[in-house]
């Protein structure tokens, strides 16, 4: 019988300024990104004997030793993913099979940062489809690596209304709007997405710090549900951090940018 451990509560000791802290809509990180939550980072299973424990943060990171001590030489899996908007929009997954993996016997780590690791069978999803108005300015930022290259969404609703991102050299950002970048992503290589729309004027994409593309006006609505994509999708996707705003973040987009950046060391 499953059951359900809570850690106890560690402090939070990260520095100021945090600048996600107008955050409005969507923040999943493996950080502390929102000065004002004080929940989980996330809720973890063992595949030993399928008990679940709630991990905090530790100075304002992932409390890796506490995932290390609950799940010793097994894997763990991440059955629900805490959003740190305030608003409560948590990704998860019930379903055992499809959970993805943020231990097994250690972590998966990227420049000393534990990265989440989902096979094209796992993923997490929020309870009810994220549907973006085309009428709506947005801004959002992803940590990702993939190992097979090609057509790889990674942003994903089941729905007529969906985002896609990397999507071949046309990356879907509403189901009718997509921008043509300027080069392929690669495989192996970690990558931070920065998207931001303006929808009236433009929506412009930059990876890594620089711009790969733009385009004008959107049309139409986008939507997301799932991270990462539950089909269409072959490859393994490494994910770390996924921070969504209802606004156009543009004049402090470099400072977000240089933030996470600074943290995981992407590029």
């Amino acid at each position: 019988m499953r059951g359900i451990l809570r850690a106890i509560p560690s402090s939070y000791g990260v520095a100021s300024p945090f600048v996600f802290d107008s955050v409005n809509d969507l923040a999943f990180s493996v950080r502390k990104v929102n000065s004002a939550y004080s929940g989980n980072c996330m809720r973890i299973r063992r595949s030993s004997d399928n008990t679940e424990l709630e991990i905090g943060f530790v100075s304002g990171d992932l409390d890796t030793s506490a995932i290390s001590a609950f799940c010793g030489a097994g894997l763990g899996y991440v059955t629900r993913w805490y959003d740190q908007s305030g608003n409560a929009k948590d990704k998860f997954n019930t379903t055992a099979v499809n959970q993805p993996v943020i231990y097994n016997n250690g972590f998966t780590l990227r420049n000393g940062k534990p990265y989440i690791s989902a096979t094209s069978t796992q993923w997490l999803y929020l309870a009810n489809s994220y549907i973006q108005s085309g009428t709506q300015d947005y801004t959002f930022f992803m940590t990702y690596e993939k190992n097979i290259t090609g057509n790889q969404p990674i942003l994903v609703d089941a729905s007529s209304e969906y985002s896609w991102l990397d999507w071949g050299i046309d990356q879907y950002v509403t189901a009718s709007n997509f921008i043509t970048i300027s080069s392929l992503y690669a495989i192996n290589t970690l990558y931070l997405n920065n998207t931001i729309s303006d929808y009236d004027v433009s929506t412009e994409i930059f990876r890594n710090g620089v711009s790969i593309g733009t385009r004008g006006g959107n049309t139409s609505n986008g939507g997301l549900r799932y991270l990462p994509s539950n089909a269409s999708r072959s490859a393994t996707i490494l994910f770390s951090e996924f921070i969504w705003f209802k606004a156009d973040k543009r004049t402090t987009s470099l400072d977000m940018r240089n933030n996470i950046n600074n943290y995981y060391s992407i590029y």
